[in-house]
């Protein structure tokens, strides 16, 4: 059991929000380290590649050296798959990678620490605990 943090969470980390800064250090405390999907390291990773910038790059690297990340693998695209399902369902289509890492995290045993509390909810049912900020 650990804690994951999704794309979201992982930039307002690198931009120091305050709060999900005091609820990662809680959660680290409790759960160990958080970890990262390989999903949410490609999207954050996209992004500094498409402006190109070397600060960002390098802050980036330093963040994500603190972290395990965890292969996007099987039973993480099952579990994710069934969440879409259930969202398609209920009229919201979210971005494939945010199901993702929810998948990932329930296949993990994971919480999921994330800003989008629809995706949370509907994740919160299949059993992941979330935790939003």
């Amino acid at each position: 059991m650990g804690v994951t943090l999704d794309t979201s969470a992982l930039i307002d980390v690198l931009r120091g929000n305050e709060a999900l800064l005091r609820e990662t250090d809680l959660q680290e405390r409790t759960k160990g380290l958080p970890v990262l999907s390989t999903v949410a390291v490609f999207e954050v990773l996209s992004g500094v590649e498409y402006t190109r910038s070397r600060l960002e790059r390098t802050r980036l690297e330093t963040l994500l050296a603190r972290f395990h990340v965890e292969p996007f693998d099987r039973e993480s695209a099952r579990r994710a798959a069934e969440l879409r399902g259930e969202l398609l369902r209920t009229g919201r289509s979210p971005g494939a990678p945010d199901v993702m890492i929810a998948g990932q995290a329930l296949a993990g045993g994971h919480t999921l620490i994330t800003r989008d509390r629809q995706l949370g909810k509907v994740a919160n049912a299949f059993g992941l605990n979330v935790v939003f900020y």
